[in-house]
C-alpha cells in the first residue's frame, strides 16, 4: 500500500512546531474495546464484522502481542470483494 504526505501549510507546520511537546487527550473520542480482527483472518470474518456493525474501519492486531499491524477499511475490502 502506497501513501501520499498530507500537503501542511506553513501557518500549520509553524503551530505544530511550537507546540511539539504539548499533547492531545483523544481517550475520550476511543472506543474502550474495538472490533479487531487478526493478520491471518479472512475476508470473510472482516465483512461480517463490518457489515454487522457497520464500522467503517477495522484495526489489524497481532494477536501475540497486542500490536497494531494495520487498519482495513471498507473501501480496502471493496476491492476484494466480487459484486
Amino acid at each position: 500500500m502506497y501513501s501520499v504526505e498530507p500537503k501542511v501549510d506553513d501557518h500549520i507546520k509553524k503551530i505544530m512546531e511550537e507546540h511539539h511537546a504539548e499533547h492531545i487527550d483523544l481517550r475520550p473520542y476511543m472506543i474502550v474495546h474495538p472490533f479487531t480482527i487478526a493478520p491471518h483472518d479472512d475476508l470473510d470474518r472482516a465483512n461480517e464484522l463490518f457489515r454487522h456493525h457497520h464500522l467503517r474501519h477495522l484495526p489489524v492486531v497481532n494477536p501475540g502481542n497486542g500490536q497494531l499491524v494495520g487498519i482495513v477499511t471498507r473501501k480496502d475490502l471493496f476491492k476484494y470483494m466480487s459484486l
